[in-house]
């Protein structure tokens, strides 16, 4: 091996600490909280495309051979995943099929270069290594491409990069902008961390249209995949030190993870006893029936602890131990009701079915119609031709 040199070296310690805070990420993700995933395997492909510029600017792939080619693999993964997972915490979109055709570009990569992955020996790939290895900025040309000219994909994984930042980016500001009007606390650790990570982001695109027009190539491909390593490491210790931001908006989850289990550990055998679960049941019942908080748009576990005068790590023990339910499930159900009576009522003579769930407190159609499918099997526009053919 050739001797480390201080960027490299940076490769290394990024690579070490991206894998083992993706790992984490992706196994709390499994085990916790489902939208993690998605970021865990970008933080992943990210960390994989690090190892393999490691590999090409130490001169280092040679011992790797069958990894050649797979760096824009992980190129072409990370935005898409980075994308989903922004739109599913801020939107609450489920994935869907629909969806796969994000992952297109990488099929495409896939299949032109599938002789390069599955039908040319280790020993063949060594040789294609050795013939390009001396000159890093060449070496991500992917001349072997069989339907395109050479650096076509370098371009087009660059144009793919900017097409998911700009679009992340948007739903970050929008959100940014409506959260803080709102004056939540909960979640701003979350926001702040996307912003930087935008920052980041950008930074992995904006040195190859300045310095590839205006600059050395060889200096395009060093400050573009260093700020790749930066942006790896940076993640991971925050990951590390500020655990909160995992939880993306979802305050329930983060209570029911750190404080419920601090309060099980450190309280006596009556925390909630009959007693106490009558008290709660009642006052929940009092705010929920009166003052219908519930169809409140944004409402938070933290909000209606202190409207109900319930405190907040009760409040969300009695939801998850007694009544068995998110924070999230609890509050949409009764305004599927809602919505529901209404149907009945005749309220869309009025309204759309849309205008419906957003005046019943749901943010989008999209949380709205899932809600609905959830909790009455259907969806909305089904359960309202129902009630006709009863009538």
């Amino acid at each position: 091996m050739l001797p480390l040199e201080i960027k490299n070296l940076i490769y290394l310690v990024s690579v070490f600490f991206g894998l083992f805070s993706g790992v984490v990420v992706l196994w709390y993700g499994y085990k916790k909280y489902r939208p993690n995933v998605l970021f865990g395997f970008s933080h992943l492909v990210l960390t994989y495309g690090v190892f393999i510029v490691y590999l090409i600017d130490s001169g280092n792939f040679s011992l790797f051979p069958d990894l050649y080619r797979t760096g824009n693999v992980a190129g072409f993964l990370f935005a898409p995943l980075t994308f989903l997972y922004v739109r599913l915490i801020i939107k609450q979109r489920q994935i869907s099929l629909l969806d796969l055709l994000h992952f297109l570009p990488v099929v495409v990569y896939i299949i032109d270069f599938f002789p390069i992955f599955f039908q040319i020996t280790s020993q063949e790939k060594l040789g294609l290594i050795q013939a390009e290895i001396d000159n890093p900025a060449v070496f991500v040309y992917y001349n072997q491409s069989r339907f395109f000219p050479a650096n076509f994909y370098t371009i087009m994984r660059t144009f793919q990069i900017v097409f998911y930042w700009a679009f992340s980016a948007l739903l970050i500001h929008k959100f940014a902008k409506k959260f803080e009007e709102s004056k939540e606390s909960f979640g701003k650790d979350w926001v702040s961390w996307m912003r930087f990570f935008m920052v980041a982001w950008m930074l992995l695109f904006l040195p190859y249209f300045i310095l590839n027009q205006f600059g050395s190539p060889q200096l395009g491909f060093d400050l573009l995949h260093f700020t790749g390593s930066l942006t790896v490491l940076i993640n991971s210790m925050i990951i590390f030190f500020f655990p909160k931001v995992l939880y993306g908006l979802d305050e329930f989850n983060y209570k029911l993870q750190t404080v419920t289990k601090k309060e099980i550990e450190e309280s006596n055998p009556v925390l909630l006893d009959e007693e106490r679960i009558s008290e709660i049941k009642q006052k929940l019942e009092k705010i929920m029936e009166r003052d219908k908080v519930f169809l409140e748009n944004g409402l938070t576990i933290s909000e209606l602890s202190k409207r109900s005068d319930i405190p907040n790590y009760l409040l969300t023990l009695y939801l998850n131990r007694v009544v068995g339910v998110s924070f999230s499930d609890f509050i949409n159900e009764r305004r599927v009701e809602e919505i529901c009576k209404r149907i009945k009522n005749g309220d869309l003579q009025n309204l759309t079915l849309e205008g419906l769930g957003l005046g019943c407190g749901f943010n989008n159609r999209n949380s709205f119609i899932s809600a609905f499918k959830k909790f009455k099997g259907m969806s909305p526009s089904a359960y309202s031709k129902s009630l006709d053919l009863k009538a």
